[in-house]
């Protein structure tokens, strides 16, 4: 299996607490590590997200990032 390289990944996701935030960051992490990585190089990808994204829940907020991303790549 090949590897995924993210040089940077930026969350601007209003309304959510540093604890929040890291927490999300930890769960948006673990969800790409365990995707399937796809071949390509990607060189931006824009996940974006309704005004109510910061008041859902953190872990279904972060599966929801990740398969965007996932989508985007293939």
């Amino acid at each position: 299996m090949d590897d995924i390289l993210i040089e940077r990944l930026v969350l601007d996701i209003p309304g959510l607490t540093p604890a929040q935030a890291e927490e999300l960051s930890q769960h948006v992490g673990k969800g790409l590590s365990n995707a399937e990585p796809k071949d390509g190089d990607f060189e931006s990808l824009v996940v974006e997200l309704n005004d109510q994204a910061a008041s859902r829940d953190l872990h279904r907020l972060a599966e929801d990032i990740v398969d965007s991303i996932m989508q985007q790549i293939g």
